[in-house]
């Protein structure tokens, strides 16, 4: 009988430890799994005291292996470790349910490896590896390894677009110089400054540019915003003919190079060129988890986490081993552009970026991507830390402009839904809800975005480079853009009078609210009591300061985060009526024209983000 000859096995996850302490909780498990009492050695090894335990059920020490199996057809996963000192290694494996067993054990030695067969395993679950130290034991490396061969074996391009970040982005580049092991699969790293501060005037940029060296390329262009600087990084990369793919990156972030490299991995190893996603962790609090997975809800056309209850998940008060929901494998719909691997394949195919500047460009891209048989797959344990945005309210700035234009392109591309479901009601309910809070900048500016969805996409790559400036200058008539700090006559009046305690309760029921919200459009045709208009009546912390909440007054001070300057919000009668007619107006309008829109956007569409088209627009 002739035996079965076993495929050879190829590196997936190579562990790494933590750079700092705050970022333990993602490599070793602490007293609520296993001990931790294990100490990080400057030399990079771990060691476990004698008569301890570590454990390694960890986001960035476990393995996804449920990804591999569904992605890349790997039927076994082994374990290779690097060890010194006597101990047992104990292999468990959990299933989509989080329920764990052990499947594989062995004595510490110098050089010890685990095979487990994961057969069937696509669904869910992951392995990870527990040391029971008897004499002190230190793990000098391990790796995971599965019997899927690398499919592709091209170079990756990183691009990572820059605005005004250049601190943030120089430690990114040096952590990349340090890194020979994701260098060796790296063509080029191109940084598309798009800044007035720039990263090459930054003391110690000459150095890590020496270091780098050729696979360092800086290129410097107008704000094209981020879809203007992604695409900018996807063309130059259709330029390399050596070069399969290309690992797009914020500038806000700090990477683990280790994480980087287990995407360009998993995508050489794919079945069928994917979209890997890389996971979002946040810069300020690195255990929390953004999202494990996102979609696009069809039925009010809003990106987000199938489960909102997971988002913002911290894996310090809810590690691996007690979360069930982390074991299921999550397909999801697109991946943000904080990190996320671009196939060379999927580019030839639907094209670059839509010039939509920030905002929806990198969902209706993996929408786009997806339809065309590029799904995206965002892979535990590659993801780096993001400076978060949940201090910031970007909805009623500038951005709301972008928020509300491209979402609604997005649903006339994409949507599966008539009038893409929910969303034009959702959306003229939000304008209700900034008429009556005394928001009207935001509200001017979803008047605009709509009328800009009605003229058509004509003018979208001419007017990249002055989205910005544009969008600012309608709040030059909106007084609530102005800034008040201490000194200030209205923001001192308003401080003496703070409101303490949490925000009001919310109305209860639909009914209750839409009572409320009446009476509350009503308290518009009377007038603002000259107090009102002198100072605010009252300053509210920004979560106090709800829709249900800011009626009430003439005007308010609503506070920023940390407190050191504040917004002015006025009740103006006449501009609530205008902006009012105006927004219910742009609604109807695009409801009406929702399938001749949907049929010219659609059209339009693959001109637009065409290589062609973008080389153009940075010609220009």
């Amino acid at each position: 009988m002739t035996s079965r000859r076993k495929a050879p096995m190829h590196v997936a996850h190579v562990l790494s430890l933590p750079s700092a302490p705050d970022r333990r909780p993602l490599y070793l498990e602490g007293r609520d799994g296993k001990d931790d009492r294990a100490v990080v050695r400057p030399d990079g090894s771990l060691l476990v005291p004698a008569d301890s335990s570590q454990g390694f059920a960890t986001y960035f020490a476990a393995f996804p292996a449920s990804y591999w199996v569904r992605w890349t057809g790997a039927t076994a996963v082994r374990l290779e470790l690097e060890l010194a000192g006597a101990g047992t290694v104990r292999v468990l494996r959990s299933d989509a349910a989080g329920a764990a067993r052990e499947v594989g054990r062995a004595d510490a030695a110098a050089r010890t490896a685990i095979e487990v067969d994961v057969t069937g395993g696509a669904d869910g679950g992951w392995l990870w590896f527990e040391v029971d130290a008897q004499d002190d034991v230190v793990v000098h490396g391990a790796r995971w390894l599965v019997d899927a061969a690398p499919r592709r074996d091209g170079r990756v391009c990183l691009a990572i677009t820059t605005v005004n970040k250049p601190d943030y982005c120089l430690a990114t580049l040096e952590a990349i110089a340090a890194a020979p092991a994701l260098r060796e699969v790296v063509e080029t790293v191109f940084v598309v400054d798009q800044g007035s501060d720039k990263v090459a005037d930054r003391p110690g940029f000459d150095r890590v540019a020496a270091e780098l060296g050729p696979q360092l390329t800086v290129i410097d262009q107008g704000n094209l915003g981020g879809s203007g600087g992604f695409s900018r990084g996807m063309l130059e990369t259709l330029d390399r003919p050596g070069c399969d793919a290309v690992l797009l990156m914020d500038d806000d972030v700090a990477v683990d190079p280790e994480a980087l490299l287990r995407a360009v991995r998993f995508h050489r190893t794919v079945t069928d060129p994917v979209v890997v996603g890389g996971h979002m962790l946040d810069y300020n609090e690195p255990s929390v988890l953004h999202a494990f997975s996102e979609v696009v809800d069809q039925r009010h056309f809003m990106w987000g986490s199938p489960e909102r209850e997971h988002e913002r998940h911290d894996l310090a008060t809810g590690p691996l081993r007690d979360t069930p929901w982390l074991h299921a494998r999550a397909d999801g719909q697109f991946n943000g552009w904080w990190m996320c691997l671009v196939p060379v394949a999927a580019l030839r195919a639907v094209g670059l970026s839509m010039p939509l500047f920030l905002k929806w460009d990198d969902a209706e891209f993996c929408l786009r991507a997806g339809e065309a048989g590029f799904p995206t797959v965002s892979l535990p344990g590659a993801a780096l830390w993001h400076v978060a945005w949940v201090d910031k309210d970007d909805t009623v700035e500038w951005q709301a402009l972008l928020h509300t234009r491209n979402r609604v392109v997005s649903a006339l591309l994409h949507a599966r839904r008539p009038r893409g479901g929910a969303l034009l009601r959702d959306l003229l309910a939000t304008d209700l809800k900034l008429l009556l809070g005394m928001r009207y900048y935001p509200v001017d500016l979803h008047v605009r975005a709509l009328r800009e969805v009605l003229a058509g996409p004509g003018r979208l790559h001419a007017e990249l480079g002055s989205t910005v400036a544009d969008a600012r200058a309608v709040g030059a008539a909106h007084p609530e853009t102005v800034k008040h700090a201490p000194g200030d006559a209205a923001f001192d009046a308003a401080l003496a009078r703070r409101r303490p305690g949490a925000a009001s309760p919310k109305p209860e029921g639909k009914a209750a609210q839409a009572a409320f919200a009446a009476r509350s459009v009503l308290r518009t045709l009377r007038p603002v009591p000259a107090a009102d208009r002198r100072r605010p009546s009252v300053a509210l912390e920004r979560g106090q300061a709800t829709w249900w909440e800011v009626p009430r007054h003439g005007s308010v001070l609503v506070l920023a985060g940390d407190e050191t300057s504040g917004t002015w919000l006025r009740r103006e009668p006449a501009t609530f009526w205008r902006l009012a007619a105006a927004t219910l107006v742009a609604h109807l309008r695009v409801a009406v024209r929702w399938r001749s829109l949907s049929a010219a956007w659609r059209r339009a569409a693959p001109g637009l983000s065409a290589p062609e088209t973008w080389r153009r627009t940075f010609e220009g």
